[in-house]
């Protein structure tokens, strides 16, 4: 999934665990859900647009990327401060491609940096766990323009509840 879904499912996933009085528990549970919810949704992402390489001849890759960073300045601007340790776990792991794609751009290399180890670290677990295993039978759809359309929704919809139920959060 991109990442403005990772930022969405930390920032659910902090408000489940808002817990006053047991501040150092509830980081922690946010921590290890928000990280997790990464390897679900990335699992999930055979559903929808999501190649593996940028195509910046493709006027739809360019646009729904373009799309995708201002969405996600536009969560960070509201989320960020309330919310901004489900956030980070939740989007972590994608610093993998931050260190492999950055030694292929700025041409220098660490060595013990090549493969993406917290997306592996992710698979490892959701690879091998039977209820996990059954989201492998799903329809792979990665490479099909159209399938960009359930992530917009899900974001939507997920961006839709926080902002109008952050109105009350006791209702959240």
């Amino acid at each position: 999934m991109q990442t403005p879904t990772h930022i969405l499912a930390g920032v659910f996933i902090q408000k489940a665990f808002d817990w006053k009085h047991h501040r150092r528990v509830a980081l922690v549970l946010t921590a290890v859900c928000a990280f997790l919810s990464h390897g679900l949704l990335d699992k999930l992402a055979r559903l929808t647009y999501h190649r593996a390489n940028p195509d910046f001849h493709s006027p739809i890759w360019v646009g729904y990327h373009a799309a995708l960073v201002l969405v996600t300045i536009l969560f960070l601007y509201w989320w960020w401060k309330p919310f901004k340790w489900g956030i980070i776990f939740g989007s972590l792991p994608d610093l993998d491609w931050v260190f492999i794609h950055a030694q292929e751009i700025f041409h220098f290399s660490i060595p013990w940096y090549r493969q993406p180890h917290l997306h592996h670290l992710l698979g490892c677990i959701f690879d091998k766990l039977p209820p996990f295993t059954l989201i492998d039978r799903l329809p792979n759809y990665r490479h099909q323009p159209w399938a960009l359309l359930p992530e917009v929704a899900l974001i939507a919809l997920l961006a839709a509840v926080l902002r109008f139920k952050a109105r009350d959060p006791a209702k959240l």
